[in-house]
Order: structure tokens, then sequence, then C-alpha cells
């Protein structure tokens, strides 16, 4: 509902800035809401709110993004690499504040307080920040063929759903670590695996535009490169016991982050190349949420595997079979990949204007950029956005 908002919004002359304002000062008030809550149904209420607030932000700029690859004709795996990696970028300030924040204050409730300035300052940021212009020229252009019918989309969401329904040992696996490290080194693994996947998504803009923009080899490389190196390092680290050297789970998650990260790229790539022109935000939502639909089978298909492999501790459990379990979920991860000989795939949803010759009104042009700023500016403020 907010990218439909947000993109009707737009189609009326109106820009996604004051949209995302408003969504950002209604996250601030649920977040000193939260804080200040003291019965478990107030609690609840606030943070479904908080929960709310950043979904219907990060759909904003989601379709921000699908804008500004039309506009500047960019692969999706272009711009996703640059927003997702200041996302991940975000994650790790996040981790490592977040234990100094409950340090520094001795109530909870406080501390929540204090976060309220992470929406303050994206709110300073979304005032400052330059979007994609609103081209009146550009409106109402399509291919003929209702979005939801292209084969292209049709290809891309089946894709996703299939790519997201493969089970995962992500959670198993982090059970696992927990029973080997202390407390706090977890909480250095888990941010040095966001270290690690925000120094691949930088490594992966170096990379020659004939693969960042060639979709289908993008996914094989990320993917077998998921399996060989992510699913090596947690097989080794299943079957040996390294107790005495904690340094080393962190080092392999880190390297593990980094490929498993590449390996998501992809998904969001093809939100964004299969998004419609006039409606990005609603487009990209859409398609994710059969990403999610997906995500919940492979919840539900991983622990079939895990009560099968008795996974676990506890009585009859074990994790003898966990190498096994590990090895046999990332074979899973090579499924998806028969689906790019698919007619269609990585077609983008709708075709749009290459011609950059029709000036866009003054007016309208004002209302979306910063005066003086380049739209490519636009590609590192809509990351740190999303942090």
């Amino acid at each position: 509902m907010p990218g439909l908002l947000s993109d009707s919004l737009r189609l009326r002359g109106i820009g996604r800035r004051p949209v995302l304002v408003f969504i950002q000062i209604l996250w601030c008030a649920a977040l000193v809401q939260a804080a200040n809550s003291r019965s478990r149904s107030s609690y609840f209420v606030f943070y479904s709110a908080l929960a709310l607030c950043c979904g219907a932000a990060e759909a904003v700029l989601d379709g921000a993004s699908v804008e500004l690859m039309q506009e500047l004709e960019l692969s999706g795996a272009e711009v996703q690499a640059t927003s997702f990696a200041f996302k991940t970028a975000g994650s790790l300030v996040a981790r490592m504040a977040s234990p100094l924040t409950l340090a520094a204050f001795s109530s909870h409730h406080t501390a929540a307080k204090v976060c309220v300035v992470a929406p303050l300052a994206a709110v300073g940021i979304s005032m400052c920040a330059s979007f994609p212009a609103i081209r009146r020229a550009d409106r109402g252009a399509s291919s003929g063929v209702p979005w939801c019918w292209q084969s292209g989309v049709l290809a891309g969401a089946f894709f996703l759903f299939i790519r997201g329904a493969v089970p995962t040992e992500e959670d198993t696996f982090a059970s696992f670590i927990s029973t080997k490290v202390s407390g706090v080194w977890v909480g250095i693994r888990n941010a040095s695996g966001s270290l690690g996947g925000f120094a691949a998504l930088c490594c992966f803009q170096a990379l020659p535009v004939e693969i960042t923009k060639n979709l289908r080899l993008t996914i094989l490389i990320t993917t077998c490169q998921a399996v060989l190196v992510g699913g090596g390092l947690r097989l080794f680290l299943s079957t040996v016991d390294l107790s005495s050297f904690p340094w080393l789970y962190a080092l392999c998650t880190a390297l593990g982050g980094a490929a498993d990260s590449l390996a998501f790229l992809p998904n969001l790539a093809i939100c964004a190349d299969c998004a419609p022109k006039d409606f990005g935000a609603l487009g990209f939502a859409v398609l994710s949420l059969f990403l999610d639909l997906g995500d919940q089978v492979s919840s539900r298909l991983a622990a079939l595997l895990t009560e099968a492999y008795h996974i676990g501790n506890g009585k009859d459990r074990s994790w003898a079979h966990l190498g096994s379990y590990v090895v046999l979920c990332r074979l899973f991860m090579l499924l998806p990949l028969c689906l790019l000989l698919l007619p269609g795939f990585g077609r983008k949803g709708t075709s749009y204007a290459t011609d950059n010759s029709s000036q866009v009104p003054s007016g309208i042009q004002a209302a979306e950029n910063t005066v003086g700023e380049s739209p490519r500016s636009f590609d590192a403020q809509h990351g740190a956005l999303q942090s």
C-alpha cells in the first residue's frame, strides 16, 4: 500500500520525498511510544507500527531505485549493489552501536528513546537528497501487454518464488555456532558477516559492465560461488572443532557472508528489472512478495530436514549430521539455475524510453531534485537512506 500510494502521488506531480519524510516522522513517534510502553498490548501495537514504518520507507526507496535505474539506463544489479551495500553497512553499524547504547544507559526504555536519532537523521538526509525527476513525456509508456502478464515478469516472479523456497541452513547453523563460542564472539561473528557482505558488494561494483549487466551470468556465478565457498566453509566448521580458536568462526563467517550477499543480490536485481515504469515501488514490492512467499516454504522444508537428520540439542539429537544437512541445502541452491532457460527471463517488465532529448519542465525538476545536484548522486544517498 505505501508503494502504491507513493507511485500514485508521483504520477500526480508529488514526489517521493514528502511521502518518505512523513513515514519517517511516524517512525520517530512509534519508536518513542514503544519505548514508553509498559504493557504487552501497547508494546505490541507500537512495535508493529515500527515494523510497518520501516517496511513502508523501504518500499518508497525501492521505487526510487527503480526510477534511478531507468533514468540512467543502468542494470538492476548495478543499482541494487549500491543500495544493498549501504543497507548492509547500516546493519553493521547497528550491530556495533546496540551493545554500546545498552551499556551506556541503565534502562532499555531510555536506550530505545536514544535510537530515535536514526529516523531523525533519515529525515534530514531525505530533505537534502536528490531524487529521479518526474518525466511527463514518459508517462503512460508501455509495451501494450499488461505488466503482470509479460513473459519477463512471469519468469522473474517464478524464479524468485523457487529461489526463496530453497531450504537454508542459516538458523540451524547459527544455533550450532552458539554452542561453540561465547555470546561475545557470537556478536562478533554476526558483525563479521555484515562486514564481509559489504566488502563483497563493493567489489561487485568494480566488475566489468559485461558481467554486471548480464543477469543470467551474474546469477550463475554468484550461485555457484555461494555453493562452493559458503557451503565449503560451513562444512569445514561443522566437522572440525575450533572452539579454541573463536576468531576462525568470525573469519569464516565474513567470507561466507560475502558469498551469500552476492548470491542474494540477483534477487533484488530481478525485482528492479521487472518493475513497471510508472509503478516502480508497487512492482518491486509485488515481486518481493513472491520471494517472501518462497521463504515461508523454505522455513517449512528446513524444519522437516532438521527433524529428518535429528539435528540439535536434546534427547535423540546431535550435531553429527550437520555437515550433510549443509551440503544438501547448498546443493538445492543449484536447482533454480534451470529456470535461467525460461523464455523472456531477465527481460525488463516494461520497456522504458531511452531518448533523453526530452526536457523536464523546470517546476517538476525543482520538485524532485536539489538544485545543482546530479541525479547520479542519488545512487549513494538512496543506499544511505535504506541503511
